[in-house]
């Protein structure tokens, strides 16, 4: 609700970019001024929608209201409270991030990103591990002999060679294709800046000390592919041989016409795909074992493949389409998202320091932190659209308490209002269909019916359940079940027969074939009850009339018709 709430503010309060010696007074409420830029942008901003029927009066009236009821909840004090104040604070951190950081930094990082996304660089790596707290003796011994095997290579020995005798990383040293974020961000620095062919510089990762050697480049492609496939469980020569048959077989119906994706959903052994008709949407180069990429990006799309092999088992393909790097407009939220999870933030995080400490004239002995608390502290005078949120979150906050409590949480438990309030406008509340109401007993037998109905009849409404399981039901046998309630015909199949004696309905059930009904017919309305919802909305639209004309005998409002009249 209060997020709802939080919108309704935006609607009725803030105007953005205005300057203040052409921002006129509107009108004063207890003599606190209330601009023309705080009502103008909601006045702007709605009196265009297509569905908009208020004048610019009307807007005035329900922009007053939202103002007297926001320094009502001022004047009670709520804005002192801690729950306040800590409620207040959390929204404020939840919005705080997007400003805390350098925009042209992360703009920079985001089109790098993009950049190198649109080609794919095959490499292979020598590492030397080294854990981070390891001792600097330690450190430095896995320098010396990380930068000695560098040498190595460079020096003309093979590289793989190098990988097999010397690299903690055991089995192949290929890194396949890298792609941004697909890797620590280490490895794809040193990848994307080194010329393809070429030898890496050494860097550093959690696991080590590297270097990488950059194998290839190709411009980046993307497959949209499905496929069948007949799983071969280890080196299960019988196994292959029959998974191969089936195999050639399905690939001959492909061939001949049949539905690729009917074939996927009835014989693919993949049946996280086979749902789906064997489609694997979407991808890149390094996302699947080699056998299977090498035939996708091979083959041409709109056709099937021969039957191949990987270590899975055997395969066939229906590729789809290839595509490049998508516009980065269509992909920029995300790549912002990997960025700022992605170890490369550190770098827009620097830059922001940096300009922070230059913008304020910070002495260099502040601490990092320092320099971000002082920044925060200073985010309202900086940025005028931030102020205008928190002040959203400030009234927002304080309009749903005041409201809470003037409002919603009386109309809701004030029963006897709520009866009296029903009686004096009756005729508002109506039905298009009769309802039954009453109470509607299951039973298993006519016994235990019998004994419900007793206490239904004679036990005070809010003891019948209890009295039901202590009296009728056991702890191991439920022998009646009891409902109140209201009901339209055609909602309980057991009321249509016995309460509203539709000709055709029948009830059954073997659980509880006994059915007694206590309760009647009724044309409309009898009690709040049966309306309840609309009757505490109604109630609650009345209560707010009532305190809107008491907060403006309260305080005193004061129009500028001149500066009104300029708006029209």
């Amino acid at each position: 609700m209060k997020n709802r709430l939080f919108s309704l503010v935006a609607l009725c309060f803030f105007a953005l970019g205005a300057n203040a010696q052409n921002d006129p007074t509107l009108l004063t409420i207890n003599g606190q001024e209330i601009k023309v830029s705080e009502f103008k942008y909601i006045y702007d901003k709605n009196h265009t929608a297509s569905t908009d029927t208020l004048s610019l009066d009307e807007y005035l009236e329900m922009f007053i209201n939202f103002k007297l009821k926001v320094m009502e909840a001022e004047a009670n004090g709520i804005d002192t409270t801690q729950a306040f104040k800590d409620e207040l604070k959390g929204y404020r951190a939840q919005a705080t991030p997007k400003y805390m950081q350098d925009a042209e930094a992360l703009d920079s990082l985001i089109r790098l990103s993009y950049n190198r996304m649109c080609i794919d660089r095959r490499a292979a790596h020598i590492a030397v591990e080294c854990s981070k707290d390891a001792p600097d003796s330690i450190q430095q011994a896995a320098l010396a002999k990380i930068t000695a095997l560098r040498q190595r290579v460079l020096n003309g020995e093979g590289f793989f060679d190098v990988a097999a005798q010397e690299s903690s990383v055991k089995g192949d040293a290929e890194l396949g294709w890298v792609t941004p974020f697909r890797f620590v961000y280490p490895l794809e620095d040193a990848v994307f800046n080194t010329p393809v062919g070429g030898i890496t510089p050494i860097f550093r990762s959690p696991y080590g000390y590297h270097f990488a050697w950059v194998e290839e480049e190709q411009p980046h492609a993307e497959v949209s592919a499905a496929h069948i496939m007949k799983m071969v469980p280890g080196a299960d020569s019988i196994a292959n041989m029959k998974a191969k048959q089936v195999i050639d077989s399905l690939y001959l119906l492909a061939k001949e016409g049949a539905d690729f994706a009917q074939l996927a959903k009835s014989q693919s052994d993949d049946k996280g795909s086979a749902m789906r008709g064997g489609d694997l949407g979407w991808f890149g180069r390094g996302m699947m074992v080699k056998a299977f990429e090498d035939v996708a990006f091979g083959m041409e799309s709109g056709t099937v493949s021969e039957p191949f092999r990987s270590r899975f088992g055997w395969h066939i393909i229906h590729k789809n389409a290839q595509r490049g790097v998508q516009p980065l407009d269509s992909i920029r939220a995300q790549i912002e998202k990997n960025v700022l999870r992605d170890e490369r933030s550190k770098e827009a995080d620097k830059s922001f320091i940096r300009k922070t400490r230059q913008e304020y004239n910070l002495p260099d002995s502040l601490s990092d932190e320092a320099v971000r608390e002082y920044a925060d502290s200073h985010l309202e005078e900086k940025y005028e659209e931030f102020r205008h949120l928190v002040q959203e979150y400030h009234d927002g906050i304080l309009l749903f308490d005041i409201s809470l409590d003037k409002v919603w949480d009386c109309a809701s438990k004030d029963e006897a209002g709520l009866a009296q309030f029903f009686a004096d406008h009756k005729v508002n509340y109506s039905w298009d269909a009769p309802r039954w109401k009453g109470v509607v007993i299951y039973a298993k037998d006519a016994t235990h019916a019998k004994a419900a109905k007793k206490i239904v009849q004679t036990a005070n409404p809010d003891s019948i359940q209890s009295y039901i399981a202590s009296r009728v039901n056991t702890d191991s046998t439920k022998y009646v079940v009891v409902e109140r309630g209201l009901w339209e015909q055609g909602k309980n199949m057991a009321i249509d027969q016995y309460g509203f004696r539709v000709k055709g309905a029948k009830y059954e059930s073997e659980t509880y074939p006994v059915v007694v009904l206590l309760g009647k017919k009724i044309k409309a309305p009898v009690e709040y009850t049966d309306v309840r919802g609309r009757v505490i909305n109604d109630y609650q639209d009345a209560l707010e009339k009532v305190w809107i004309e008491e907060l403006r005998q309260k305080y005193t409002i004061n129009i500028n018709q001149t500066v009104l009249d300029s708006l029209r």
